[in-house]
């Protein structure tokens, strides 16, 4: 992952309500340089992102990090529809030099709504994004895909991202991610947790590129995925892409969550998938694969950034490499689902697949 990069961060003071027009003249007050000089809203999308005050920190600060890879008008919105009645808006800019003088700034309008305005942050944010360029809307909590309150913003945006890990269940995540991919008045969807995926998909691919080892593939019968309690959503979404790349299909699911034991038909005949949570080494720590004769193996611990891929024929190792996969917080993650634009079909196959075992 690339290293996120903050620029001089210039926040303007007050508080309060503030209209539309107010807000525009405060941001381009703050990316007025020290010489006079209007600095260059450098937004590429905008982000609206929608929390609550206990997480609101972490947030702020994950998309605060996003202002030099992905340079954005940001609106986050920290809701609380069962408080009293209050908007209080806060506005910054992280503005970063350029070559001639020059330089770029990306925007974020803070606004805490409560009571009955946190109830149509739709009418709060609409006004304030920036015409033709794509709306992202990161939900970091939980909703209802058909709900009065969820529906109205998120038809504001042209991608919605959520975090299945953040919703104290993988089957409650996985079938408002459905409920929404089903609506075609709703945006398409990703997931944080599908996001860390990317280079162990990479990985697990790569193993099987070799033209004596693709046969492989198609005989695969067993699988074992060891993860960290709190990385079962991103595990299962590794089962659902295996699965839906594949062409297995469920039979069997038993064990108590989330020690799970999967049972698969596909082509080769039975498959036999084992989910075994383990000490919490990494969220997703080993995924193994075997077939009649290899054994295949991705592997990482918290302590690297790099992954271990091995594969073995008869107990010895015919095959190594190693590969950086980089560390995963909200903000390397959030950036790496904002670089996809329109469906990931991937994903949504993954997802179906997942949310199947935890129906």
């Amino acid at each position: 992952m690339a290293e996120a990069v903050i620029g001089e961060l210039r926040r303007a003071e007050g508080g309060g309500w503030m209209s539309v027009e107010e807000v525009e003249r405060e941001l381009a007050r703050l990316r007025m340089g020290e010489d006079g000089q209007l600095g260059l809203r450098a937004s590429v999308l905008n982000l609206v992102a929608v929390t609550g005050e206990e997480t609101a920190p972490q947030v702020a600060e994950a998309v605060s990090r996003l202002a030099g890879e992905h340079p954005s008008r940001t609106v986050l919105l920290i809701s609380d529809p069962e408080g009293p009645e209050r908007m209080d808006v806060r506005l910054s800019a992280f503005c970063t030099p350029r070559g001639g003088g020059t330089q770029v700034c990306a925007e974020q309008i803070t606004i805490h709504a409560e009571g009955p305005p946190a109830r149509h942050l739709e009418s709060i944010a609409g006004p304030l994004l920036i015409p033709d360029l794509p709306v992202f809307l990161f939900y970091t909590g939980s909703f209802s895909p058909g709900s009065p309150e969820f529906v109205p913003l998120a038809r504001l945006a042209d991608r919605l991202i959520l975090d299945s890990s953040s919703w104290g269940g993988c089957g409650r995540a996985f079938a408002a991610a459905v409920g929404v991919l089903s609506r075609e008045d709703l945006p398409p969807a990703g997931d944080l947790q599908w996001a860390t995926l990317t280079p162990w998909r990479a990985l697990i691919s790569e193993m099987f590129a070799a033209p004596q080892l693709a046969g492989e593939l198609a005989g695969i019968g067993e699988v074992e995925i060891h993860h960290a309690p709190d990385g079962e959503c991103r595990a299962l979404l590794l089962a659902g892409w295996l699965a839906s790349s594949l062409g297995w299909r469920l039979e069997a699911a038993s064990g108590p969550p989330p020690a799970r034991e999967l049972r698969f038909s596909g082509p080769p005949g039975e498959v036999r998938l084992r989910m075994q949570p383990a000490t919490p080494a990494a969220r997703l720590a080993r995924v193994i694969l075997r077939s009649a004769d290899c054994e295949f193996c991705v592997s990482r611990s918290l302590e690297h950034p790099e992954a271990r891929a091995t594969v073995s024929r008869g107990g010895e190792v015919v095959g190594e490499s190693v590969a950086y996969i980089g560390r995963f917080d909200m903000s390397a993650m959030l950036a790496e689902e904002l670089r996809c634009r329109g469906r990931d079909e991937a994903y949504e196959r993954a997802l179906r697949a997942a949310a199947e075992v935890v129906a």
